[in-house]
């Protein structure tokens, strides 16, 4: 019995959430190949666009900082707290290198740094803002645990889907919490949860997920992206299945 089309997608999103999007690790089976691979691909961009162009002396504790920043994807971001982090490691480093090296990160696009949005004044924060991977495969070769957070992996999918496409996206903060996205576009705006299972209707997670946009009473789209199939919308938001939003192309 053949899989049906939904089921090759749902495998290749896991498959992405393992090994990423690197074009030739799809041509390779064995896992080893694959690691060597994205390591290579790691190392190239390293050595050449950031250790040559800015002469990065101490590439140990580069990786550390990136270490960090993978395991704690997708929170908000505290220098001081990677200071701690960094000490931790018998590493003593000053704000403004940390803050270098991300930003040099960011520029050979390792990672993404996302700017928080106020919701109700309209206005981009500069505070705490929130980083995520350009590539899940990176996540493989640097991050401490192997363990995976799919609804992280989802949320970082999303985010580059959504860059992909030209979309200016914000992380959204509103009177009492926050929305995962602001994905601006030709003046219009959606705002868009992702969450990994909503579970039943009344429970804690479907409740949270649809309740993150009881502050915002404009009229701009608002999404809850999931990998349930079926249609869970309510109160004019809309409910879409995860891989479906991928997939449609605007």
């Amino acid at each position: 019995m053949t899989n049906t089309k939904e089921e090759d997608y749902e495998k290749l999103l896991y498959d992405i959430f393992e090994w990423g999007t690197l074009p030739q690790r799809f041509s390779l089976e064995e896992e080893n190949l694959k690691l060597n691979y994205i390591s290579d691909v790691y190392d190239s961009i390293i050595l050449k666009d950031i250790v040559e162009r800015i002469g990065i002396k101490d590439i140990t504790t580069f990786n550390i900082i990136l270490q960090y920043i993978l395991e704690t994807e997708g929170k908000e971001f505290s220098a001081t707290n990677i200071s701690d982090y960094l000490s931790s490691e018998h590493r003593e480093v000053s704000t403004e290198t940390i803050y270098n090296y991300l930003e040099n990160m960011c520029s050979a696009f390792i990672i993404n740094k996302v700017n928080r949005y106020d919701v109700h004044g309209k206005t981009v924060l500069k505070t705490l803002n929130k980083y995520y991977t350009s590539d899940l495969g990176i996540k493989k070769i640097k991050a401490h645990s192997q363990d995976i957070n799919y609804s992280m992996c989802l949320e970082n999918m999303v985010y580059n889907d959504l860059i992909s496409r030209k979309y200016k996206v914000y992380v959204g903060k509103t009177k009492k919490g926050e929305v995962d996205f602001v994905a601006e576009r030709y003046g219009e705006i959606k705002y868009i949860q992702v969450c990994y299972m909503l579970g039943e209707d009344g429970g804690e997670t479907i409740e949270r997920e649809f309740g993150a946009f009881k502050d915002i009473d404009d009229n701009y789209e608002k999404y809850v992206l999931s990998l349930e199939k079926g249609n869970r919308s309510r109160n004019g938001i809309k409910h879409m299945n995860i891989i479906d939003f991928l997939l449609q192309g605007e």
